[in-house]
């Protein structure tokens, strides 16, 4: 029996760590479970590459594959909460879910089954009370930030199997068909290691890498700064497990100058790691 031996590429960069991610599935006959981490870095953000995200988002357009923001956008609002100067989550809920969110469900026939900031903050589930099953709406974001502050004011660090964040829900995502859009992110839970840092960390059962991975890293670090930021600390870590890595629905042949392209500025980057712009 053939055995898959799981895959851990760490770096600082995130437009490194994607391309290695990337370019190790596109090599692979058949690639086992993949982790990718990104630690070591000192902004808000992982930095990034400007000619591999540049390079990437040109591909994405010519083949009409959501760019890199597009797919970070699913999972939250980073852009517009920057532009609302930094607001605490209650603000940027009433936003979203009152004036934004409709907009995106009548716009996108995709969206119909929700988008993954909306589950982060109104997660609807089944509580049982005296016996009978009452539906509730929980603020996931908030009952996690609740959760740590409590632990704070009480000189007590947060209990960390608290700190988790569910997207899949089985009563809506269980429909049978044969392919399913959404939610391809499964779970999210963060961490601490010292005083006044956070971690992101996200499972994936199947990644499409080039379609959707470098988005989704995107994406959950801006989360994860969403999150450092309600609380006061800083963003330390992202970690993502992918069960599955798939290249996507890309003939090889296709990506092949690309796939040149990356291995190129990997090599310039190595010989010259202050090439890197944000």
């Amino acid at each position: 029996m053939k055995t898959h031996k799981p895959i851990l590429i760490t770096e600082s960069n995130l437009s490194v760590v994607w391309a290695r991610a990337f370019l190790h599935v596109l090599n692979s006959e058949d690639s086992g479970c993949l982790t990718v981490a990104l630690r070591d870095f000192s902004a808000e953000l992982p930095p990034q590459d400007a000619e591999i995200a540049q390079a990437l988002d040109a591909f994405l357009k010519k083949s009409e594959i959501p760019t890199i923001n597009q797919t970070a956008l699913t999972i939250v609002p980073y852009d517009r909460w920057l532009r609302m100067g930094k607001p605490d989550l209650e603000i940027i809920r009433n936003w979203y879910l009152g004036q934004y969110l409709p907009r995106l469900k009548a716009r996108c026939s995709k969206n119909r089954h929700g988008t993954y900031f909306e589950r982060l903050l109104a997660y609807s589930g089944i509580k049982f009370k005296n016996g009978h099953p009452e539906l509730k709406e929980v603020n996931q974001l908030a009952h996690v930030l609740d959760i740590w502050r409590k632990g704070l004011g009480k000189g007590k660090r947060p209990r960390q199997s608290a700190l988790q964040l569910a997207c899949f829900d089985p009563a809506k995502d269980h429909t049978g068909s044969a392919l399913a859009g959404f939610p391809c992110l499964q779970q999210v839970s963060l961490t601490y290691k010292e005083s006044g840092t956070l971690e992101i960390n996200a499972y994936y059962p199947t990644q499409y890498m080039l379609e959707r991975a470098y988005g989704n890293y995107l994406g959950l670090c801006q989360l994860g700064h969403f999150i450092a930021h309600q609380l006061g600390v800083r963003l330390t870590g992202f970690t993502c497990f992918v069960g599955n890595p798939e290249l996507g629905n890309v003939n090889k042949s296709e990506v092949a100058t690309f796939a040149a392209f990356l291995t190129q500025r990997l090599h310039q980057l190595a010989s010259a790691p202050e090439a890197v712009v944000n």
